[in-house]
C-alpha cells in the first residue's frame, strides 16, 4: 500500500511522460515533461458536407510537414501549465487541364495554451482544464486555400478522467470537452478515449478521438482545413523509453471519417524529456502522458503517453 500511494503521488511525472490532450494526471510541482515532433500529413481525398469520402478535385494531393513543440510544466503539487505550438509546411497541388497549380504556405500555427486542474486522485483521477487558442504570425482569409488555421481565437473547457489498471501494467484514460470559437466559425464539442499497456521499455496505446460542430457542415473549402467540421481519428502508437528522462516515439493518426474535412493520415516522429524533481523507484504502475495532435488543418491529434513509474530508494 505504501508502494502504491507512492505511486499515486508521483504519478504526474513518470505517467505524463508521453493521453489525450495529456489526460487526468497532474506534473508534480517543478516538474516537466517537454516533447518535439516531427510529422507529415498526406491526403488525396475529403469528406464532404454529406461524409462521402471523395478523391479531391483535379487529382489533387495535400501535404503537411509539421514540427511541433508541447509542453506541460507543474505550477503547484495539482496545478499544471500545458502548452503547444507548431510549426507548419502546408503545399496542395492539383493537375488541371490548364496546367498544375499549386499553393503552399509556411509559418507557425496556432499557440494553445491551458491549465489543468488534478482535483481527484484515487481511484479514478479525475480533473478539469480550461485555455484558449491564439494564431501566432499566419495570415488567413476566406481565400486562403492553404490556411495554417482559423485566424481567430477559440477557448475551451474540458473534462479528463484516468484510470490505472494496476496491478496489470495498463491505464484508461478520456476526456470530453467544449470549445467557443470565435468570428463565423461554430462551437465544438469533442471527446476522446485511450487504453495503453507496457511491457519492460515499451508501451504500446491506442485512442479514438472525435470533434463535433454544433454548427452545419457546409460545403468543402479551404483544403478541408478549417470551417465547421465533424472529425473522428484513431490513432495507435508505440513508445519506447530510452532512458530515465527520455521517450522516443512512432505514431499514426488517420482520420477514419467527418465531414468538411479533408481524408488522410500523419506519421509522427517525437522525442520527449521528463524531469520530476525527486522520487523513489522500485514500483512499477503504467500512467498515461500527453496527446499531441498532429494533423494539418485545425484539428491536429495525437496521444503519447508515458511508461512505467520505478521506485526504490533515492
Amino acid at each position: 500500500m505504501k508502494i502504491l500511494t507512492l505511486a499515486l503521488t508521483t504519478a504526474g511525472c513518470l505517467a505524463i511522460a508521453g493521453a489525450a490532450w495529456a489526460g487526468a494526471w497532474s506534473q508534480p510541482e517543478g516538474s516537466y515533461y517537454a516533447k518535439l515532433a516531427v510529422s507529415r500529413f498526406a491526403a488525396t481525398a475529403d469528406f464532404d458536407s454529406d461524409s462521402n469520402k471523395l478523391d479531391k478535385l483535379g487529382n489533387g494531393r495535400l501535404t503537411d510537414l509539421s514540427v511541433t513543440t508541447y509542453l506541460e510544466y507543474g505550477l503547484r503539487e495539482r496545478l499544471t501549465l500545458v502548452a503547444s505550438f507548431p510549426f507548419k509546411r502546408l503545399e496542395d497541388e492539383r493537375t488541371f487541364t490548364t496546367g498544375i497549380g499549386n499553393k503552399r504556405d509556411t509559418n507557425f500555427g496556432d499557440l494553445d495554451l491551458r491549465l489543468r486542474y488534478q482535483w481527484w486522485d484515487t481511484p479514478i483521477v479525475a480533473a478539469v482544464a480550461g485555455g484558449v487558442r491564439l494564431p501566432l504570425t499566419y495570415e488567413v482569409g476566406e481565400q486562403s486555400n492553404v490556411p495554417l488555421g482559423t485566424g481567430r481565437w477559440a477557448q475551451e473547457i474540458r473534462l479528463l478522467a484516468g484510470r490505472s489498471l494496476y496491478p496489470f501494467p495498463g491505464y484508461l484514460t478520456g476526456d470530453l470537452g467544449w470549445r467557443h470559437r470565435s468570428g463565423r466559425f461554430s462551437d465544438e464539442l469533442f471527446y476522446s478515449l485511450e487504453a495503453g499497456a507496457s511491457r519492460k521499455r515499451v508501451l504500446l496505446k491506442a485512442t479514438v478521438a472525435a470533434i463535433h460542430t454544433l454548427g452545419t457542415c457546409g460545403a468543402l473549402t479551404q483544403a478541408g482545413l478549417i470551417g465547421d467540421q465533424d472529425v473522428l481519428k484513431v490513432s495507435p502508437g508505440l513508445i519506447y523509453r530510452a532512458t530515465e528522462r527520455l521517450e522516443l516515439s512512432l505514431e499514426a493518426f488517420h482520420i477514419a471519417a467527418g465531414c468538411n474535412t479533408t481524408a488522410g493520415t500523419t506519421w509522427s516522429l517525437g522525442a520527449a524529456l521528463t524531469r520530476c524533481p525527486s522520487f523513489p523507484a522500485d514500483a512499477v504502475e503504467v500512467f498515461p502522458g500527453p496527446n499531441l495532435h498532429a494533423v494539418p488543418g485545425e484539428h491536429r491529434g495525437a496521444a503519447t503517453p508515458s511508461s512505467r513509474l520505478r521506485a526504490n530508494s533515492r
